[in-house]
C-alpha cells in the first residue's frame, strides 16, 4: 500500500465496525470533557480545545500506525503551551489565542521534519527516570495553577470543587472503566443549573460559542515563531510518551509500528489543529486506554470520534454554559496526579541510586525554574545520559583480544587505545560490534600496533580508503 494511504484500511474485517463505532462514541466521551479542560490547563476559552480536537484526531488516524492511539489535547502538552505563550502574550487573549495555534503549528513542523528524517527512535533517548521526575514537577505545577479556580473566592466553591475532586477518585479507584470525566461534566452541569450555583458566588464557563474549526493562518510576526521555537522542540521530547504508549500497544497485539511515520502523522494533527484556531497536541494515555477498553480496533474509532466532537462544537456548545470552572479545575488536578508516581519513584530508587538523583533534579527543576527550562534541563540530563553511556564502552580482554562491546566511534575511541596500549603487544582488536568507523576511529587504530578481526564489510572499506587495510587479519 502507498505510503500515504490509511494503514487501517488494510485488511478492514466487516465484523470489526461495530466496535470501532462504540470505541469512537466512548471516546467522544472521553475527549470532550479533556478539550474543555486541558484547554483551561492551556489558558484559553472551552471552544478552543473542541475547535482542535477534530483535525488532531483525523491527522494521526489518517498517517498513524498505531491501531488504537488516540491524539488529542494532553495535560503535558497544555502546560507546555501555556508556558510558552503567556510570557509573550502580555495579558492579551486575542494576541494569546494566536500564539497557541502558532505554536501547534511550529510543532506540527517540526514533528513532521523528526518523522522524515527518522528521529522515530528520539524516545529510546529520553530517560525513564528522567522523565518520570519531570512529569511529577510538571504535576505540581500544574495542580498549583489550578487552585484558584479549584477555591474560588467562597466556600459554595470550594465544597463544589472538592465533591467533584472525590467523585473522581472513587470513579478511578471503583469503577476505572466508566467515562468518570464524562458523568462528572454532566452532574456538574445539571447541579449548577438546577442550584443555580452562579447565582451564589459560583464561577461557571459562561457562553459558549460555536466551537467549529475555522482554517486560519495566526497572525503572529516572525519574531515570535522564534521565541516559541525551543517549546516546540519541546514538544517532540513529550511525544516520547506517545511513542511509549503506542509500542506498548503493538507489542501486547502483536504489530509493529513505524514510529518514525507516527512522529509525522503527530505532526500533521498539530498542523491541522494549529490551522482550526487550537492548541499543541499529542498522544493521550487516558483516552487511549477508553478506545482499547472500548473494543477499538483500528484508527476508524477517531474519525468516529471527531465527527462527534464536530456535531458537539457545532450544536451542544450552550449546554457547557452552567459548568462550575471549579469542576474543569478538579478535573484538571485529578488528571495530573497520575504524574505524581510515587511508586515508581521508590521503585527506581531502590534499583539505582543515581537514577533517582536525576529524577529529583529535573522535577525540581520544572518548580524551582519553570516549565520551559525544566524541560531544557531534562533534555540535558537524558542527552548527558546516552553520551556517558557510548563514551565510556564496556572493553573486555580475553586470550590476547581487546573486545569494545558498543560500536567505537570519536567519543570512544581514546578508552579502547588506552586498553590496547596496555597490553603487552601484538594486540588483537575484535571490531565485531562497529558495523562502521568514523575518521577519528581509523586514525586511532592506524596508529596502534593492532591486528584487527571482525571488520565489517563498511568498516573495512573505510580501512581500505585510509591506506591501512593491512590492518585487517586475512582469513
Amino acid at each position: 500500500m502507498s505510503r500515504f494511504t490509511p494503514v487501517f484500511l488494510a485488511g478492514y474485517r466487516r465484523e470489526w465496525l461495530r466496535r470501532d463505532i462504540v470505541a469512537g462514541v466512548v471516546v467522544w466521551s472521553v475527549v470532550v470533557p479533556q478539550a474543555v479542560a486541558y484547554g483551561q490547563i492551556a489558558g484559553l476559552p472551552p471552544e478552543a480545545g473542541l475547535m482542535a480536537a477534530p483535525g488532531a484526531l483525523v491527522g494521526y488516524a489518517l498517517l498513524g500506525t498505531s491501531r488504537t492511539l488516540i491524539v488529542s489535547a494532553t495535560t503535558a502538552t497544555s502546560a507546555l503551551s501555556a508556558a510558552a505563550v503567556g510570557p509573550l502574550a502580555d495579558g492579551d487573549p486575542v494576541r494569546y489565542a494566536a500564539l497557541s495555534a502558532a505554536l501547534a503549528l511550529l510543532a506540527g513542523v517540526i514533528l513532521v521534519a523528526g518523522g522524515l528524517l527518522g528521529l522515530g527512535a528520539i524516545s529510546d533517548f529520553v530517560s525513564k527516570p528522567v522523565m518520570t521526575g519531570f512529569l511529577f514537577g510538571l504535576g505540581l505545577v500544574v495542580m498549583e495553577a489550578q487552585l484558584d479556580a479549584l477555591t474560588g473566592d467562597n466556600a459554595t466553591t470550594v465544597v463544589f470543587g472538592l465533591v467533584c475532586i472525590a467523585v473522581l477518585l472513587a470513579f478511578k479507584f471503583l469503577r476505572p472503566g466508566w467515562p468518570a470525566m464524562s458523568l462528572v461534566v454532566a452532574g456538574a452541569i445539571l447541579v449548577s443549573w438546577a442550584l443555580g450555583l452562579s447565582d451564589h458566588g459560583v464561577a461557571v464557563v459562561g457562553e459558549v460559542p460555536r466551537a467549529l474549526p475555522d482554517p486560519t493562518w495566526p497572525d503572529v510576526h516572525g519574531d515570535d515563531l522564534v521565541a516559541l521555537l525551543p517549546m516546540a522542540f519541546g514538544v517532540l521530547i513529550l511525544s516520547t510518551e506517545a511513542v511509549g504508549v503506542s509500542r506498548a500497544l503493538a507489542a501486547q497485539h502483536h504489530y509493529e509500528v513505524d514510529t518514525s511515520r507516527d512522529l509525522a502523522a503527530m505532526g500533521a494533527s498539530n498542523l491541522l489543529a494549529g490551522l482550526s484556531s487550537g492548541f499543541v497536541q499529542s498522544g493521550g494515555a487516558s483516552q487511549t486506554a477508553a478506545a482499547e477498553n472500548a473494543g477499538g480496533r483500528t484508527q476508524l474509532t477517531a474519525l468516529i470520534a471527531a465527527a462527534l466532537i464536530l456535531l458537539t462544537g457545532a450544536f451542544l456548545g450552550p449546554l457547557f454554559t452552567d459548568l462550575p470552572q471549579t469542576a474543569l479545575a478538579a478535573i484538571v488536578i485529578v488528571a495530573v496526579s497520575s504524574f505524581l508516581n510515587v511508586r515508581e519513584l521508590r521503585r527506581i530508587a531502590r534499583l539505582r541510586r543515581t537514577a533517582i538523583v536525576l529524577a529529583v533534579i529535573a522535577g525540581v527543576s520544572v518548580v524551582g525554574l519553570g516549565v520551559l527550562e525544566g524541560l531544557i534541563v531534562t533534555a540535558a540530563l537524558s542527552l548527558a545520559i546516552v553520551v556517558k553511556r557510548i563514551s565510556r564502552p564496556r572493553v573486555t580482554v580475553a586470550d590476547g583480544v581487546v573486545t569494545p562491546h558498543s560500536p567505537l566511534f570519536y567519543a570512544n575511541a581514546h578508552v579502547v587505545r588506552e586498553v590496547v596500549r596496555s597490553q603487552p603487544a601484538p594486540v588483537t582488536l575484535d571490531l565485531q560490534h562497529s558495523f562502521d568507523l568514523d575518521v577519528e576511529t581509523v586514525d586511532m587504530l592506524a596508529d596502534l600496533d593492532v591486528e584487527l578481526i571482525n571488520v565489517h564489510p563498511r568498516a573495512a572499506a573505510m580501512l581500505s580508503r585510509r591506506g591501512c587495510s593491512d590492518l585487517v587479519r586475512r582469513t
